[in-house]
Protein backbone atom coordinates (compact mmCIF):
# COMPACT_ATOMS: atom_id res chain seq x y z
CA UNK A 1 0.00 0.00 0.00
CA UNK A 2 2.90 2.41 1.16
CA UNK A 3 4.47 1.82 -2.81
CA UNK A 4 1.19 2.44 -4.68
CA UNK A 5 0.37 5.17 -2.53
CA UNK A 6 3.74 7.17 -2.53
CA UNK A 7 3.81 6.74 -6.02
CA UNK A 8 0.77 8.06 -6.53
CA UNK A 9 1.04 10.79 -4.84
CA UNK A 10 4.26 11.69 -6.47
CA UNK A 11 2.86 11.15 -10.29
CA UNK A 12 -0.26 14.12 -9.07
CA UNK A 13 2.63 16.62 -7.35
CA UNK A 14 4.25 16.14 -11.11
CA UNK A 15 1.18 16.15 -13.19
CA UNK A 16 0.42 19.28 -10.90
CA UNK A 17 3.19 21.13 -11.39
CA UNK A 18 3.83 20.52 -14.81
CA UNK A 19 -0.13 21.87 -15.43
CA UNK A 20 0.91 24.38 -13.27
CA UNK A 21 3.66 25.12 -15.96
CA UNK A 22 1.78 25.56 -18.65
CA UNK A 23 -1.15 27.86 -16.50
CA UNK A 24 1.63 30.34 -15.60
CA UNK A 25 3.46 30.92 -19.07
CA UNK A 26 0.29 31.28 -20.58
CA UNK A 27 -1.17 33.60 -17.68
CA UNK A 28 -1.46 36.47 -20.09
CA UNK A 29 -3.61 34.57 -22.73
CA UNK A 30 -6.06 33.07 -20.34
CA UNK A 31 -9.71 33.33 -22.18
CA UNK A 32 -11.22 31.20 -18.96
CA UNK A 33 -11.29 32.44 -15.33
CA UNK A 34 -8.87 30.62 -12.92
CA UNK A 35 -11.71 29.48 -10.75
CA UNK A 36 -12.71 27.22 -13.48
CA UNK A 37 -9.19 26.28 -14.82
CA UNK A 38 -7.71 25.45 -10.92
CA UNK A 39 -10.30 22.83 -10.37
CA UNK A 40 -10.09 21.43 -13.96
CA UNK A 41 -6.26 21.22 -13.32
CA UNK A 42 -6.72 19.49 -10.15
CA UNK A 43 -9.25 16.70 -11.56
CA UNK A 44 -6.93 16.07 -14.18
CA UNK A 45 -3.98 15.29 -12.08
CA UNK A 46 -5.93 12.92 -9.90
CA UNK A 47 -7.34 11.19 -12.83
CA UNK A 48 -5.04 11.47 -15.07
CA UNK A 49 -2.56 10.22 -12.53
CA UNK A 50 -4.08 7.02 -11.52
CA UNK A 51 -4.79 5.94 -15.63
CA UNK A 52 -1.25 7.20 -16.20
CA UNK A 53 -0.07 4.44 -12.98
CA UNK A 54 -2.59 1.94 -14.54
CA UNK A 55 -1.30 1.46 -17.86
CA UNK A 56 2.25 1.77 -16.79
CA UNK A 57 1.64 -1.23 -14.49
CA UNK A 58 -0.14 -3.20 -17.51
CA UNK A 59 2.34 -2.29 -19.56
CA UNK A 60 4.96 -3.70 -16.68
CA UNK A 61 3.15 -6.62 -16.58
CA UNK A 62 3.01 -6.97 -20.56
CA UNK A 63 6.30 -6.64 -21.76
CA UNK A 64 9.06 -8.82 -22.41
CA UNK A 65 11.69 -6.03 -22.03
CA UNK A 66 12.06 -3.17 -19.41
CA UNK A 67 11.54 0.29 -20.18
CA UNK A 68 10.91 3.73 -18.83
CA UNK A 69 6.29 2.76 -19.08
CA UNK A 70 5.80 6.66 -18.35
CA UNK A 71 7.23 7.38 -22.23
CA UNK A 72 3.84 5.68 -23.57
CA UNK A 73 1.77 7.48 -21.49
CA UNK A 74 3.44 10.88 -22.49
CA UNK A 75 1.06 11.19 -25.71
CA UNK A 76 -2.11 11.19 -23.81
CA UNK A 77 -0.89 13.90 -21.54
CA UNK A 78 0.63 15.73 -24.55
CA UNK A 79 -2.82 15.54 -26.54
CA UNK A 80 -5.10 16.44 -23.43
CA UNK A 81 -3.02 19.37 -22.36
CA UNK A 82 -3.22 20.81 -26.22
CA UNK A 83 -6.53 20.41 -26.67
CA UNK A 84 -7.47 22.11 -22.69
CA UNK A 85 -5.00 24.75 -23.69
CA UNK A 86 -5.91 25.69 -27.17
CA UNK A 87 -9.50 25.97 -25.69
CA UNK A 88 -8.04 28.26 -22.63
CA UNK A 89 -6.25 30.08 -24.41
CA UNK A 90 -6.59 30.23 -28.65
CA UNK A 91 -3.01 30.52 -29.18
CA UNK A 92 -1.51 29.38 -32.18
CA UNK A 93 -0.72 25.63 -32.24
CA UNK A 94 3.05 26.42 -33.01
CA UNK A 95 2.90 28.37 -29.60
CA UNK A 96 1.30 25.44 -27.45
CA UNK A 97 3.94 22.82 -28.99
CA UNK A 98 6.54 24.82 -27.88
CA UNK A 99 5.32 25.41 -24.04
CA UNK A 100 3.93 21.47 -23.64
CA UNK A 101 7.06 20.17 -24.82
CA UNK A 102 8.81 22.96 -22.45
CA UNK A 103 7.05 21.61 -20.03
CA UNK A 104 7.94 18.33 -20.67
CA UNK A 105 11.59 18.93 -20.70
CA UNK A 106 10.93 20.68 -16.61
CA UNK A 107 9.68 17.05 -16.11
CA UNK A 108 12.74 15.40 -17.21
CA UNK A 109 14.81 17.49 -15.32
CA UNK A 110 12.80 17.49 -12.37
CA UNK A 111 13.31 13.81 -12.02
CA UNK A 112 16.80 13.65 -13.41
CA UNK A 113 17.65 16.01 -10.54
CA UNK A 114 15.98 13.83 -7.53
CA UNK A 115 17.62 10.77 -9.40
CA UNK A 116 21.36 13.07 -9.50
CA UNK A 117 20.56 13.41 -5.91
CA UNK A 118 19.89 9.79 -4.77
CA UNK A 119 23.21 8.19 -6.46
CA UNK A 120 25.31 11.13 -5.12
CA UNK A 121 23.70 10.69 -1.09
CA UNK A 122 21.38 8.32 -0.89
CA UNK A 123 22.22 4.93 -3.11
CA UNK A 124 19.87 3.02 -1.37
CA UNK A 125 16.90 4.90 -2.87
CA UNK A 126 18.20 4.36 -6.50
CA UNK A 127 16.63 0.54 -6.80
CA UNK A 128 12.95 -0.70 -5.07
CA UNK A 129 9.75 0.13 -5.25
CA UNK A 130 8.29 3.65 -4.23
CA UNK A 131 8.31 4.44 -0.25
CA UNK A 132 7.26 7.90 2.08
CA UNK A 133 10.79 9.52 1.50
CA UNK A 134 9.97 9.40 -1.92
CA UNK A 135 7.35 12.35 -2.08
CA UNK A 136 9.56 14.95 -0.73
CA UNK A 137 12.14 13.33 -2.51
CA UNK A 138 10.22 13.83 -6.33
CA UNK A 139 7.92 16.46 -5.23
CA UNK A 140 10.24 19.42 -3.71
CA UNK A 141 12.24 19.63 -6.80
CA UNK A 142 8.98 19.26 -8.88
CA UNK A 143 7.61 22.32 -7.04
CA UNK A 144 10.84 24.57 -6.63
CA UNK A 145 12.46 23.91 -10.10
CA UNK A 146 9.26 23.84 -11.88
CA UNK A 147 8.41 27.57 -10.40
CA UNK A 148 11.89 28.48 -11.27
CA UNK A 149 11.47 27.59 -15.15
CA UNK A 150 8.30 29.03 -15.46
CA UNK A 151 9.36 32.52 -14.50
CA UNK A 152 12.22 31.67 -16.83
CA UNK A 153 9.80 30.49 -19.39
CA UNK A 154 7.24 32.81 -19.66
CA UNK A 155 9.64 35.71 -19.55
CA UNK A 156 11.36 33.86 -22.93
CA UNK A 157 7.74 33.09 -24.13
CA UNK A 158 6.91 36.69 -23.63
CA UNK A 159 10.09 38.06 -25.87
CA UNK A 160 9.35 35.81 -28.93
CA UNK A 161 4.86 36.93 -28.52
CA UNK A 162 6.57 40.35 -28.66
CA UNK A 163 8.47 39.92 -31.60
CA UNK A 164 5.60 38.36 -33.70
CA UNK A 165 5.47 34.06 -33.37
CA UNK A 166 3.81 33.95 -36.69
CA UNK A 167 7.50 34.36 -37.69
CA UNK A 168 8.58 31.34 -35.48
CA UNK A 169 5.71 29.00 -35.70
CA UNK A 170 8.34 26.12 -35.95
CA UNK A 171 10.46 26.48 -32.78
CA UNK A 172 8.76 23.94 -31.20
CA UNK A 173 10.62 21.47 -33.39
CA UNK A 174 14.12 22.60 -30.91
CA UNK A 175 12.25 21.34 -27.56
CA UNK A 176 11.04 18.61 -29.74
CA UNK A 177 14.43 17.11 -30.55
CA UNK A 178 15.65 17.56 -26.92
CA UNK A 179 12.95 15.41 -25.56
CA UNK A 180 13.44 13.17 -28.29
CA UNK A 181 17.14 13.04 -27.21
CA UNK A 182 15.91 12.14 -23.57
CA UNK A 183 13.72 9.64 -24.15
CA UNK A 184 16.16 7.58 -26.48
CA UNK A 185 18.79 7.81 -23.90
CA UNK A 186 16.27 7.10 -20.95
CA UNK A 187 15.35 3.73 -23.13
CA UNK A 188 17.36 2.99 -25.88
CA UNK A 189 21.02 3.66 -24.79
CA UNK A 190 21.17 4.18 -20.85
CA UNK A 191 24.36 4.05 -19.10
CA UNK A 192 25.55 1.74 -16.87
CA UNK A 193 26.72 4.01 -13.70
CA UNK A 194 23.38 5.21 -12.14
CA UNK A 195 25.03 8.78 -11.05
CA UNK A 196 26.26 9.24 -14.36
CA UNK A 197 23.54 8.12 -16.49
CA UNK A 198 21.61 10.97 -14.26
CA UNK A 199 24.15 13.63 -14.88
CA UNK A 200 24.05 12.74 -18.52
CA UNK A 201 20.09 13.78 -18.41
CA UNK A 202 20.71 16.58 -16.31
CA UNK A 203 23.02 17.96 -18.87
CA UNK A 204 20.55 17.78 -21.42
CA UNK A 205 18.26 19.56 -20.01
CA UNK A 206 20.67 22.43 -18.86
CA UNK A 207 22.07 23.00 -22.22
CA UNK A 208 18.27 22.68 -23.26
CA UNK A 209 17.18 25.80 -21.44
CA UNK A 210 20.71 28.01 -21.92
CA UNK A 211 19.80 26.71 -25.85
CA UNK A 212 16.30 28.29 -25.19
CA UNK A 213 17.97 31.25 -23.71
CA UNK A 214 20.60 32.05 -26.72
CA UNK A 215 17.97 31.19 -29.16
CA UNK A 216 15.76 34.08 -28.39
CA UNK A 217 17.86 36.22 -27.81
CA UNK A 218 19.32 35.37 -31.44
CA UNK A 219 15.78 36.53 -32.30
CA UNK A 220 15.65 39.09 -30.26
CA UNK A 221 18.95 40.60 -31.60
CA UNK A 222 17.87 39.74 -34.96
CA UNK A 223 14.35 41.56 -34.47
CA UNK A 224 16.53 44.79 -33.13
CA UNK A 225 18.55 44.62 -36.29
CA UNK A 226 15.43 44.37 -38.85
CA UNK A 227 13.57 47.49 -37.23
CA UNK A 228 16.88 49.28 -37.14
CA UNK A 229 17.23 48.70 -41.15
CA UNK A 230 13.51 49.65 -41.40
CA UNK A 231 14.11 52.85 -39.32
CA UNK A 232 17.47 53.57 -41.72
CA UNK A 233 14.83 53.16 -44.79
CA UNK A 234 12.45 55.43 -43.28
CA UNK A 235 15.66 58.37 -42.40
CA UNK A 236 16.56 57.30 -46.15
CA UNK A 237 13.54 58.39 -47.42
CA UNK A 238 13.08 62.01 -45.63
CA UNK A 239 17.29 62.33 -46.24
CA UNK A 240 16.29 62.50 -50.23
CA UNK A 241 12.89 64.33 -49.38
CA UNK A 242 15.16 67.15 -48.17
CA UNK A 243 17.77 67.05 -50.43
CA UNK A 244 14.74 67.33 -53.43
CA UNK A 245 13.81 70.21 -51.35
CA UNK A 246 17.11 71.69 -51.57
CA UNK A 247 17.52 70.76 -55.11
CA UNK A 248 14.37 72.73 -56.39
CA UNK A 249 15.13 75.30 -54.16
CA UNK A 250 18.31 75.55 -56.09
CA UNK A 251 16.71 75.13 -59.40
CA UNK A 252 14.58 77.80 -58.58
CA UNK A 253 16.70 80.29 -57.15
CA UNK A 254 18.90 79.28 -61.13
CA UNK A 255 15.51 79.92 -63.41
CA UNK A 256 14.66 83.33 -61.38
CA UNK A 257 17.94 84.96 -61.80
CA UNK A 258 17.78 83.65 -65.77
CA UNK A 259 14.34 85.22 -65.88
CA UNK A 260 15.75 88.54 -64.17
CA UNK A 261 18.90 88.39 -66.57
CA UNK A 262 16.58 87.51 -69.67
CA UNK A 263 13.21 90.18 -68.63
CA UNK A 264 15.82 92.92 -69.99
CA UNK A 265 16.13 91.58 -72.72
CA UNK A 266 12.45 91.11 -73.44
CA UNK A 267 11.44 94.70 -72.28
CA UNK A 268 13.88 96.26 -74.94
CA UNK A 269 12.39 94.12 -77.58
CA UNK A 270 8.76 95.37 -76.45
CA UNK A 271 9.67 98.73 -76.17
CA UNK A 272 11.43 98.97 -79.69
CA UNK A 273 7.95 97.32 -81.12
CA UNK A 274 5.72 99.53 -79.16
CA UNK A 275 7.92 103.15 -80.15
CA UNK A 276 7.48 101.92 -83.90
CA UNK A 277 3.98 101.50 -83.36
CA UNK A 278 3.74 97.85 -84.19
CA UNK A 279 0.95 97.10 -80.96
CA UNK A 280 -0.08 93.32 -82.81
CA UNK A 281 3.71 92.54 -83.30
CA UNK A 282 4.44 93.14 -79.82
CA UNK A 283 1.07 91.26 -78.77
CA UNK A 284 2.42 88.29 -80.36
CA UNK A 285 5.84 88.67 -78.76
CA UNK A 286 4.04 88.68 -75.32
CA UNK A 287 1.65 85.51 -76.21
CA UNK A 288 5.10 83.75 -77.27
CA UNK A 289 6.92 84.49 -73.95
CA UNK A 290 3.87 83.38 -71.64
CA UNK A 291 4.18 80.15 -73.28
CA UNK A 292 7.81 79.40 -72.95
CA UNK A 293 7.69 80.97 -69.30
CA UNK A 294 4.23 78.13 -68.60
CA UNK A 295 7.00 75.70 -70.38
CA UNK A 296 9.79 76.53 -67.68
CA UNK A 297 7.88 76.84 -64.70
CA UNK A 298 5.91 73.42 -64.26
CA UNK A 299 2.91 74.06 -61.74
CA UNK A 300 2.54 72.61 -58.38
CA UNK A 301 0.63 69.28 -58.17
CA UNK A 302 -1.42 70.12 -54.94
CA UNK A 303 -0.59 72.46 -51.99
CA UNK A 304 1.79 70.28 -49.60
CA UNK A 305 4.74 70.82 -50.29
CA UNK A 306 5.99 67.33 -49.06
CA UNK A 307 3.87 65.57 -51.66
CA UNK A 308 4.22 67.91 -54.40
CA UNK A 309 7.87 67.46 -53.90
CA UNK A 310 8.32 63.83 -53.61
CA UNK A 311 5.64 62.89 -56.31
CA UNK A 312 7.31 65.37 -58.99
CA UNK A 313 11.09 64.30 -57.79
CA UNK A 314 9.85 59.82 -58.35
CA UNK A 315 7.81 61.35 -61.30
CA UNK A 316 10.82 62.75 -63.30
CA UNK A 317 12.73 59.08 -62.35
CA UNK A 318 9.89 56.73 -63.13
CA UNK A 319 9.49 59.17 -67.07
CA UNK A 320 13.45 58.94 -67.80
CA UNK A 321 12.49 55.42 -67.46
CA UNK A 322 10.11 55.46 -70.15
CA UNK A 323 7.28 54.64 -67.07
CA UNK A 324 3.78 56.35 -68.17
CA UNK A 325 2.81 58.50 -64.86
CA UNK A 326 -0.71 60.20 -64.19
CA UNK A 327 -1.38 61.36 -60.55
CA UNK A 328 -4.58 63.25 -59.55
CA UNK A 329 -3.76 64.36 -55.82
CA UNK A 330 -5.90 66.59 -53.86
CA UNK A 331 -3.99 67.22 -50.72
CA UNK A 332 -4.05 70.55 -48.95
CA UNK A 333 -1.17 72.12 -47.16
CA UNK A 334 -2.07 71.32 -43.92
CA UNK A 335 -3.15 67.99 -44.13
CA UNK A 336 -3.19 66.94 -40.62
CA UNK A 337 -0.55 63.98 -40.84
CA UNK A 338 2.76 64.71 -40.17
CA UNK A 339 5.15 65.79 -43.29
CA UNK A 340 7.59 62.68 -42.30
CA UNK A 341 4.93 60.18 -42.21
CA UNK A 342 3.47 60.87 -45.87
CA UNK A 343 7.45 61.39 -46.51
CA UNK A 344 7.54 57.36 -45.44
CA UNK A 345 4.23 56.46 -47.07
CA UNK A 346 5.05 58.13 -50.41
CA UNK A 347 8.20 57.42 -50.96
CA UNK A 348 7.62 53.18 -49.87
CA UNK A 349 4.92 53.42 -52.56
CA UNK A 350 6.86 55.19 -54.77
CA UNK A 351 10.06 53.34 -54.36
CA UNK A 352 7.80 49.52 -55.07
CA UNK A 353 5.61 50.97 -57.84
CA UNK A 354 8.67 52.17 -60.15
CA UNK A 355 10.93 49.11 -58.83
CA UNK A 356 7.76 46.90 -60.02
CA UNK A 357 7.49 49.04 -63.38
CA UNK A 358 10.49 48.65 -64.45
CA UNK A 359 10.09 44.94 -64.75
CA UNK A 360 6.50 45.12 -66.51
CA UNK A 361 6.20 44.47 -70.14
CA UNK A 362 7.20 47.53 -71.86
CA UNK A 363 3.45 47.77 -73.18
CA UNK A 364 2.25 47.68 -69.71
CA UNK A 365 4.69 49.90 -67.96
CA UNK A 366 2.67 52.38 -65.99
CA UNK A 367 1.76 54.08 -62.35
CA UNK A 368 -1.35 55.67 -61.28
CA UNK A 369 -1.52 57.96 -58.52
CA UNK A 370 -4.56 59.43 -56.34
CA UNK A 371 -4.60 61.26 -53.46
CA UNK A 372 -7.81 62.12 -51.99
CA UNK A 373 -9.05 64.05 -49.09
CA UNK A 374 -12.41 63.82 -47.74
CA UNK A 375 -13.41 65.38 -44.09
CA UNK A 376 -11.07 63.59 -41.29
CA UNK A 377 -9.83 60.83 -43.91
CA UNK A 378 -6.82 60.38 -46.97
CA UNK A 379 -6.99 57.93 -49.26
CA UNK A 380 -4.01 56.88 -51.05
CA UNK A 381 -4.11 54.88 -54.19
CA UNK A 382 -1.02 53.86 -56.16
CA UNK A 383 -1.87 51.34 -59.21
CA UNK A 384 1.33 49.78 -61.20
CA UNK A 385 2.37 47.19 -63.67
CA UNK A 386 4.33 44.51 -62.99
CA UNK A 387 5.67 41.37 -64.37
CA UNK A 388 3.34 39.51 -62.71
CA UNK A 389 5.30 37.79 -60.22
CA UNK A 390 3.95 38.00 -56.30
CA UNK A 391 6.22 36.69 -53.55
CA UNK A 392 3.62 35.75 -50.45
CA UNK A 393 3.01 34.52 -47.23
CA UNK A 394 -0.27 34.62 -45.83
CA UNK A 395 -0.72 38.26 -45.83
CA UNK A 396 2.60 39.07 -45.61
CA UNK A 397 4.57 40.25 -49.16
CA UNK A 398 8.11 38.74 -49.11
CA UNK A 399 10.89 40.72 -51.31
CA UNK A 400 12.20 39.73 -54.44
CA UNK A 401 15.49 42.18 -54.54
CA UNK A 402 18.88 40.53 -54.29
CA UNK A 403 20.09 39.78 -50.63
CA UNK A 404 16.53 39.80 -48.86
CA UNK A 405 16.08 36.39 -48.96
CA UNK A 406 12.53 36.30 -49.57
CA UNK A 407 12.29 38.30 -46.26
CA UNK A 408 8.77 40.51 -45.52
CA UNK A 409 9.34 43.80 -47.74
CA UNK A 410 9.82 46.54 -45.23
CA UNK A 411 8.67 48.81 -48.06
CA UNK A 412 5.01 47.01 -46.92
CA UNK A 413 6.14 47.01 -43.36
CA UNK A 414 6.72 49.99 -42.95
CA UNK A 415 3.35 51.65 -45.09
CA UNK A 416 1.78 49.41 -42.88
CA UNK A 417 3.13 50.40 -39.74
CA UNK A 418 2.53 54.02 -40.35
CA UNK A 419 -1.34 53.43 -41.21
CA UNK A 420 -1.52 51.28 -37.72
CA UNK A 421 -0.61 54.88 -36.00
CA UNK A 422 -3.60 56.56 -37.70
CA UNK A 423 -5.71 54.45 -36.92
CA UNK A 424 -5.72 53.91 -40.60
CA UNK A 425 -6.02 50.43 -43.08
CA UNK A 426 -4.17 49.00 -45.83
CA UNK A 427 -4.84 46.91 -48.49
CA UNK A 428 -2.76 45.40 -50.94
CA UNK A 429 -4.46 43.91 -54.26
CA UNK A 430 -3.18 42.21 -57.56
CA UNK A 431 -4.12 41.07 -61.12
CA UNK A 432 -2.02 39.48 -63.13
CA UNK A 433 -0.43 42.42 -64.71
CA UNK A 434 -1.57 45.21 -62.00
CA UNK A 435 -0.58 45.91 -58.53
CA UNK A 436 -2.67 48.10 -56.00
CA UNK A 437 -1.53 49.87 -52.78
CA UNK A 438 -4.75 51.51 -50.88
CA UNK A 439 -4.02 53.25 -47.82
CA UNK A 440 -6.73 54.74 -45.69
CA UNK A 441 -5.17 57.20 -43.23
CA UNK A 442 -7.87 58.81 -40.09
CA UNK A 443 -6.82 61.92 -38.99
CA UNK A 444 -6.96 63.35 -35.78
CA UNK A 445 -9.98 65.57 -34.80
CA UNK A 446 -9.45 69.37 -33.97
CA UNK A 447 -8.41 69.20 -30.90
CA UNK A 448 -6.84 66.13 -30.82
CA UNK A 449 -3.05 65.14 -30.57
CA UNK A 450 -1.99 64.32 -33.46
CA UNK A 451 0.02 60.79 -33.42
CA UNK A 452 3.84 60.84 -32.27
CA UNK A 453 6.24 59.88 -34.65
CA UNK A 454 8.96 57.34 -34.15
CA UNK A 455 12.65 58.52 -34.93
CA UNK A 456 12.24 58.01 -38.50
Amino acid sequence: METITAEYITCVIEAAMTMFFCLYVTRGLLQVPMRILAPVAALLAVAGSAASMALSAWLSACLPFSMDTSTVSLPLWFAVGYFSLRRATHERAGGLLFILLLSVQVLHLCRSTTYFFYGLFLPHMTDGPYCWADIPGFGIPSVVLTFLLAVFCRRLYQKLRGIDLRGYLRLWLIPLFFVILYILQTNIYPLGNFTLTNGFRLLIGLCAFVTYSQMVSAISHAAMAARETEIHTQLAHQLDLQRARVDDLESHAEEMKRIRHDRRQHVQVLRGLLEKGKVQEALTYLDDYEDSMAGAIQPPLCENFVADTLCRRYETLAKQSDITVTMNISLPKEPGISGSDLAVILGNLWENAVAAALDAKETHRFIRLRIQTREEQILIRMENGYDGVICQEGERFLSSKPGRNRAEGVGIASIRSMARRYSGLTAFDYTPDTFTASVLLYLPKPGELMPTSTKA
